[in-house]
């Protein structure tokens, strides 16, 4: 039996493009009562709503190497994702000690926000673009140069 045999048959396009959806609105979900936990000062809803958040980036990134994401590109957008976890988790005094401070700790927050959702965006639009319908060149049938039809 060769390797091609034993390979599993790919999944449809769509059940590949459904589990992108599930992980988008699973980390809308996770960031809406993030803010709602930090916002309405209720702390024991922010660690549920992170765990959910992520559990939605795992997922669109499952998604993503399912449709046919790179090595190279899957630990570029892990980077860029770890980034922003690090932006949006730590205090204050952390980005000061390590000199990677941008203006005020709300603004950091911000670029932290913006960098784990550009790469969800980034995923979720991959998974679409990898899993898209190929459709064949269409040629013209040749015509004859001297005939009318």
């Amino acid at each position: 039996m060769s390797l091609a045999e034993a390979a599993k048959p790919a999944l449809p396009s769509s059940t590949i493009r459904s589990y992108a959806m599930i992980g988008i609105v699973l980390y809308t979900f996770g960031l809406v009562l993030n803010e709602i936990g930090n916002g309405l000062a209720q702390k024991w809803l922010v660690p549920y709503a992170d765990t959910i958040s992520a559990l939605g980036f795992v997922i669109a990134l499952y998604t993503a190497a399912l449709a046919g994401l790179g090595t190279r590109l899957t630990v570029l957008i892990g980077l860029i994702y770890g980034i922003g976890i690090f932006y949006v988790s730590e205090p204050d005094a952390t980005y000061v000690a390590s000199g990677l401070k941008i203006s005020s700790y709300n603004t950091t927050h911000l670029v932290g926000l913006g960098l784990i959702g550009f790469t969800m965006i980034l995923l979720i639009a991959l998974a679409f673009y990898l899993t898209r319908a190929k459709s064949g060149h269409r040629t013209l049938p040749k015509q004859d140069p001297g005939s009318t039809s």
